[in-house]
C-alpha cells in the first residue's frame, strides 16, 4: 500500500525528504515533522540567542543530528604481543684493558586486553555528516548526552522552526532502522576495541567482542548550533553543542596582522642591504676576513626566512580552536547498576546479538558458519 502524505493545513500532497524529518508544504508553507521510531528523544536546545563573541553574527543555523543509543553488555578479549626494548650494560676486560659494552635486547611479550561492562553506546545514525564541528560533536555525544532530553513530538520540532526568524533549522533523519542499529552499534564497539588493541600491541592476533543489547535502540537527536561571525570584514565559523552550550570548534582571527606584515617587509628590505654591507666590509678589510662576509650573508638569509614565515602567517585565513575528536573503547558511557537491573527485568524481544569473525573481525549473520572475508570456520576446525 502506498500512502500519500498530505498537508494537514491545506490537504495538498507533500513530498517527504529522505534526509530530513521536516517536510514543508509548497502551497501553504505548513511544516510536518514525523518520526516512526520509538523511543525517540530530542536533546532540548538552549534558547536561540547567539553566544557571546567578537564581531556580529551574520548567520545562525540549528541542526538536529541523529544518533542511535544502544544500551548493551560488552565483553572484549583482545590478544597479541608487545615489543619491548631494554639495554644491558656490562664491563669486560680484554688485553689488560677494561671496556663497557652495551647491547639492546628486543623482547616480544604476550599481551591481553580484557574488558567487561554495561555501556550506553551512542553513534551517528547516518553514514557521515560534513558540517563544521561534526567530528567534535560525535566525540562529545559518545561520552555523554548533551543536556535535558524530551520525547519527540511534531509540535516541539515545529516550535523550534518557528521560534525565531533569525535562524535556519535542519532536522536530519537516520539512515538505518532499529533492527540495523544494534548491529551497527556492535561494529562501532568492535572497531573501538580493535583500535585500542592496536595502540597497545605491536601485533594483534585476535579480537573478540560479545555485544548483547539490553533494550530496544533509541533514536536521539542532538542539537548542533552553527554560527558565522563577521570580524573586520572576514567571516568566521563556530560550532556549539547547543544542548550543553559546549564550544566544539571555532575559527579565530589571527591578531597583529599589520605588525607582522611590517616586520616581514623589513626582513625583505634588509636582506640585500646586509649582503651589500658584507661585501663592502670584506673588500675593505686588510686580510679579507671571510667570516665577516659569512655573518652578513647569514643575517640576510635569516631576514628573508622570517619575512616568508610572517607573510604566510598573515595570509592564513584563521586559526582553529577544537575540543578534540576521536572515539575510544572506554569513551562509551558506563550504565549505573540500578539502570542495568531495571533493563534486565524488561523483555527485550528478539534483539539480535552482534557477531564478528574472531580472525579478521568481519561482521557475521546470526547463523553464518563461515566468514565470507577470510573463510574462517566458526567451530575452529
Amino acid at each position: 500500500m502506498v500512502k500519500t502524505l498530505r498537508c494537514p493545513a491545506c490537504g495538498a500532497p507533500m513530498r517527504p525528504s529522505a534526509e530530513s524529518l521536516l517536510t514543508i508544504c509548497n502551497f501553504c508553507g505548513d511544516i510536518v515533522a514525523e518520526s516512526h521510531i520509538t523511543p525517540h528523544i530530542i536533546i532540548k536546545p538552549l534558547p536561540l540567542t547567539p553566544p557571546e563573541g567578537v564581531g556580529h553574527v551574520s548567520k545562525m543555523e540549528l541542526i538536529l543530528v541523529p544518533f542511535f543509543e544502544v544500551k548493551a553488555k560488552v565483553d572484549v578479549d583482545a590478544r597479541g604481543y608487545q615489543r619491548r626494548e631494554r639495554t644491558e650494560t656490562k664491563t669486560v676486560t680484554r688485553g689488560g684493558k677494561t671496556y663497557t659494552e652495551s647491547k639492546t635486547i628486543v623482547e616480544y611479550r604476550p599481551w591481553r586486553i580484557q574488558h567487561q561492562g554495561n555501556h550506553s553506546v551512542r553513534f551517528l545514525a547516518r553514514q557521515e555528516v560534513t558540517m563544521f564541528g561534526a567530528n567534535e560533536l560525535i566525540s562529545s555525544v559518545t561520552r555523554n548526552r548533551g543536556g535535558e532530553s524530551v520525547p519527540f513530538s511534531s509540535d516541539f520540532v515545529k516550535n523550534l522552526v518557528n521560534r525565531d526568524v533569525g535562524h535556519d533549522m535542519v532536522a536530519l533523519s537516520p539512515e538505518w532502522d532499529q533492527s540495523e542499529a544494534s548491529k551497527k552499534a556492535g561494529e562501532v564497539v568492535y572497531e573501538a576495541a580493535y583500535q585500542k588493541a592496536k595502540s597497545e600491541m605491536h601485533e594483534v592476533f585476535d579480537t573478540k567482542v560479545n555485544f548483547k543489547p539490553l533494550s530496544k535502540p533509541a533514536l536521539l537527536h542532538e542539537p548542533l548550533l552553527l554560527i558565522r561571525r563577521k570580524i573586520q570584514g572576514r567571516s568566521y565559523r563556530a560550532a556549539y553543542h547547543w544542548g550543553s552550550g559546549q564550544l566544539l570548534r571555532e575559527e579565530q582571527p589571527i591578531k597583529n596582522r599589520g605588525l607582522m606584515m611590517f616586520i616581514a617587509l623589513l626582513g625583505f628590505v634588509a636582506a640585500p642591504i646586509l649582503t651589500q654591507l658584507g661585501f663592502i666590509f670584506y673588500n675593505q678589510s686588510a686580510d679579507e676576513q671571510t667570516w665577516l662576509l659569512i655573518v652578513f650573508i647569514v643575517l640576510a638569509l635569516a631576514g628573508v626566512i622570517v619575512g616568508i614565515v610572517l607573510m604566510i602567517r598573515v595570509y592564513k585565513p584563521h586559526k582553529i580552536k577544537s575540543s578534540g575528536g576521536g572515539v575510544g573503547l572506554f569513551d562509551f558511557q558506563m550504565l549505573p547498576a540500578q539502570e542495568v537491573e531495571s533493563l534486565q527485568q524488561q523483555p527485550t524481544g528478539q534483539t539480535p546479538v552482534a557477531r564478528f569473525c574472531p580472525k579478521c573481525g568481519d561482521p557475521l549473520e546470526q547463523n553464518q558458519q563461515f566468514c565470507e572475508k577470510c573463510g574462517f570456520r566458526m567451530d575452529g576446525r
